[in-house]
């Protein structure tokens, strides 16, 4: 069982801030807090790039009302496509896609947790196969994707991980430090960053 303990009070939050290697895209939030540690490590990170390549981030930090406004289609849509399903399978199946906003919540409200892929310069997106949200098979990380494809979603996981970020596996574009689903990638017993509202 992984314990969470949060180490920071107040909560160090800063704002993620464009460079000419880390660029924001506004396609599902224009909140771009983060803390403090985990910005650290994606901008590093951004820096470390080949020549050419740079790092978008797509999402961070979530509040709760916002965890809530992505979880109840992803709930909505599980429970249609299923209706001989349990609410606890529908519940286990939409949490593979979306972190349940009850309880503990996920790395987004944690201030912990960033949704990135690798661009060029120019902005042109890398390709890693299939939408980012995507409710696919196509999303866990080591999906059997194209040649071209893998060696996209490689780099991006060893870029991110050379930091000490870790990959969701069940998404290719999600990245986290300190909150719960660190410590689990990890294996360990505790994390330090806990969901801040």
């Amino acid at each position: 069982m992984i314990t969470v303990t949060e180490c920071e009070n107040p909560v160090d939050l800063v704002t993620f801030v464009e460079t000419d290697r880390l660029f924001l895209n506004p396609l599902e939030t224009d909140d771009w807090r983060i803390r403090r540690a985990v910005r650290d490590k994606v901008v590093a990170c951004a820096e470390a790039l080949p020549d050419g390549l740079c790092l978008m981030v797509f999402d961070a930090f979530r509040t709760r009302t916002r965890q809530w406004e992505l979880w109840k289609p992803v709930l909505a849509n599980i429970t249609q496509n299923n209706p001989d399903w349990s609410d606890a399978q529908v519940y286990t199946e939409a949490a593979r896609w979306v972190s349940p906003p009850d309880g503990f919540g996920s790395g987004h409200q944690a201030g912990a947790a960033v949704d990135v892929k690798l661009a060029r310069g120019d902005r042109t997106e890398l390709e890693f196969g299939g939408a980012m949200k995507g409710l696919s098979g196509v999303a866990p990380t080591n999906w059997p994707v194209s040649p071209e494809l893998r060696k996209n979603r490689d780099m991006l996981v060893a870029a991110m991980e050379a930091t000490g970020m870790v990959n969701y596996p069940d998404e290719w574009w999600h990245f986290s430090y300190g909150d719960r689903l660190w410590a689990e990638v990890t294996n360990r017993t505790e994390a330090f960053y806990a969901p801040i509202e």
